[in-house]
C-alpha cells in the first residue's frame, strides 16, 4: 500500500494500533522478566490451594475418563496418595503427561470432530497451570478479543459488532 493509500485511510483504526502497541511492549517487558519469575510461577502453580482449586474446577466439569480410564474420583484418591512424588518429578522436569484418548463427536453441520481428552490427572495440572497464566496474560489480549476469555462470549462479540456498526463501521472480520 503506498503512501498516499495509507494516508487516505480512516484514522478510526488508530486506538487499535495504540492497543498492540502497549500489548507488545508488555508482553516484552513479562518476557524479560520470565527466568527470574518461573521459579515462583511454578511454586504458585504447584501450591495446594491452587491444586484443590484445580481439582475442584475438573470435578465441576464432569468430564469423561481419560485413557487411563479413571474417574475424577478415583483420580483424586491417587492423587493425594502420589502427591509429593508427583509434584517432586514435576519440580523435576521428569513428568510426562499420558497420551490422550480419540474420540469422535458429531458436528451439527455434519461430520465428525475428533477430540483428545486428556487424563483427569493432566486436566488438573492444566487447569492448576491456566489459574496462574491467565490473569498474566489475559492483561495483554485485545479488549476485541473474545474467544475462550473469562466473562466473555459470541453474544458479547455480536453486541460490540452491532456498537461498532452504530459508530459507522462498515466491515466486521471473524476469526477463528
Amino acid at each position: 500500500m503506498g503512501t498516499e493509500n495509507r494516508d487516505s485511510c480512516s484514522q478510526r483504526d488508530s486506538a487499535e494500533r495504540e492497543g498492540y502497541v502497549r500489548a507488545h511492549r508488555s508482553f516484552r517487558r513479562i518476557w524479560k522478566e520470565r527466568d527470574s519469575a518461573q521459579p515462583e510461577l511454578l511454586e504458585k502453580i504447584l501450591n495446594k490451594d491452587n491444586l484443590n482449586r484445580a481439582f475442584k474446577r475438573v470435578k465441576a466439569n464432569k468430564g469423561a475418563p481419560g485413557i487411563d480410564g479413571m474417574t475424577v474420583e478415583e483420580t483424586g484418591d491417587c492423587l493425594r496418595e502420589n502427591q509429593k512424588e508427583l509434584i517432586e518429578r514435576i519440580k523435576r522436569g521428569k513428568y510426562t503427561p499420558d497420551p490422550v484418548r480419540r474420540v469422535e463427536i458429531p458436528k451439527p453441520e455434519g461430520g465428525m470432530r475428533k477430540l483428545g481428552i486428556p487424563t483427569v490427572k493432566d486436566r488438573i495440572f492444566q487447569q492448576a497451570i491456566g489459574q496462574q497464566l491467565m490473569p498474566v496474560y489475559e492483561a495483554l489480549f485485545s479488549e476485541n478479543s473474545y474467544g475462550y476469555r473469562p466473562g466473555r462470549s459470541a453474544r458479547d462479540a455480536i453486541l460490540k459488532v452491532k456498537e461498532y456498526a452504530e459508530q459507522g463501521y462498515t466491515h466486521a472480520v471473524a476469526l477463528d
